[in-house]
């Protein structure tokens, strides 16, 4: 069975660098209000850069798999899409509604 994918809501914190593509630190944060930070071009968080350009935080999304979960929470991986945090960690456990299954 291929595991469900869908977009984890996230926020775009920091901008790391402007020149294109544009390089952005975002922020997640999993069931247990502990913060994780990636860090990667803009595309990969955002397919609208003009909306980054406003004012941060900005809304952002990372693109997932479901890959568990029970009745608290879900089981996000980030790796099938080549994202990671900073500490190299690429499974959190996250609110159902902080995804959405629609978009993908």
């Amino acid at each position: 069975m291929t595991p469900e994918e869908a977009h984890l809501h996230c926020e775009a914190v920091s901008w790391i660098s402007h020149e294109f593509p544009g390089w952005v630190r975002v922020r997640l944060v999993d069931v247990n209000n502990t913060s994780w930070y990636f860090v990667d071009k803009v595309p990969v968080f955002t397919a609208d850069s003009s909306r980054l350009e406003a004012r941060l935080p900005a809304p952002v999304h990372i693109l997932c798999s479901i890959v568990g979960g029970d009745d608290a929470a879900l089981v996000v991986s980030t790796a099938p899409h080549g994202v990671e945090a900073e500490d190299g960690q690429c499974l959190f456990r996250v609110h159902p509604g902080q995804l959405d299954r629609h978009t993908v």
